[in-house]
């Protein structure tokens, strides 16, 4: 079996074993990662692997059982990477078999309970984005607004920013009003995560205009600056649930920010007439933009 991995166990503090590891030979799969995947997913491969890629040598993976849902998905990703890689595929399946490990955690009781939580419902997130982009520099408070404003995942916002500078020929479709990600899927087009199109106007256009282009990680340390939370997945929260509330349809919704419905409705029958429904969407895009300004 081919490794190109040399484990070695560290004692921390309180008697807790932790795991580290270092790489004989990083480039081949670093590499290979970034073949396969965009540079943002890639590295957190690396993270998850450094942390836990003694499990496809050791065999043992009840340190998985202990961690969130979440990251048990993430660490799981990672690992399976690292055996396609080392051609050890095989007995990463067995590993998984062993401790009952699945892709889908099927937490109904935890989706729930998010819903329901006082912490994080469309108030309490509109009062985040309010605190931010009071606090916020300008062109970073524009960020956070066409993040809400367009329902895209914080990096993906940061990315369409950047190409709406840029003028990048082939994104925005004037004569339609939409941001045709689906056009470049090398930066939108991901394996599990993907971004087809974002309706927009003039408004909406000034704004990526005004707002600050070095990127996510830019974003995320001038909140940090500000003594804030890093709440960004709001933006997109409150964005569905707005439309939701404003009466789009959720299979329109999905559309909008890059699922395709797994039902024979959505996949087969659901046939929107978008100009129609456009218009719709901006209506409702208004009115959250309106509830932005004025809290």
């Amino acid at each position: 079996m081919k490794y190109f991995l040399v484990f070695f166990y560290v004692q921390a503090l309180d008697g807790i074993r932790t795991h580290d590891l270092r790489f004989t030979k990083t480039d081949g799969f670093k590499d290979w990662l970034l073949k396969e995947r965009r540079k943002i997913t890639a590295d957190q491969i690396l993270q998850y692997v450094k942390r836990y890629g003694y499990v496809l040598d050791s065999g043992d993976a009840s340190e998985l059982l202990k961690i969130s849902p979440k990251n048990r998905q993430h660490t799981m990703r990672a690992i399976s990477a690292l055996a396609k890689y080392s051609g050890c595929y095989d007995r990463w399946l067995q590993i998984k078999t062993k401790y009952r490990l699945k892709w889908s955690t099927g937490d109904s009781l935890g989706y729930f309970e998010q819903m329901i939580n006082e912490q994080s419902n469309i108030t309490q997130m509109l009062g985040w984005v309010k605190d931010a982009t009071d606090k916020l520099p300008a062109n970073y408070a524009n960020s956070i607004k066409y993040n809400v404003l367009t329902g895209l995942r914080p990096s993906e916002a940061c990315l369409s920013i950047q190409l709406l500078q840029s003028q990048e020929d082939g994104y925005l479709n004037r004569d339609k009003m939409i941001l045709e990600h689906y056009k470049k899927p090398e930066l939108f087009i991901r394996r599990t995560k993907k971004a087809f199109i974002s309706v927009v106007n003039d408004s909406l256009i000034d704004i990526a205009e005004q707002s600050h282009s070095t990127g996510y990680n830019a974003l995320r340390l001038a909140i940090r600056r500000a003594l804030l939370d890093m709440h960004a997945k709001y933006c997109r929260a409150i964005y569905s649930t707005h439309l939701r509330k404003a009466g789009i349809e959720p299979e329109l919704i999905d559309m909008l920010q890059g699922r395709i419905p797994k039902s024979v409705f959505a996949k087969h029958y659901f046939r929107p007439d978008f100009e129609h429904d456009k218009a719709r969407v901006m209506a409702a895009v208004n009115s959250l933009q309106t509830i932005i300004a004025r809290r």
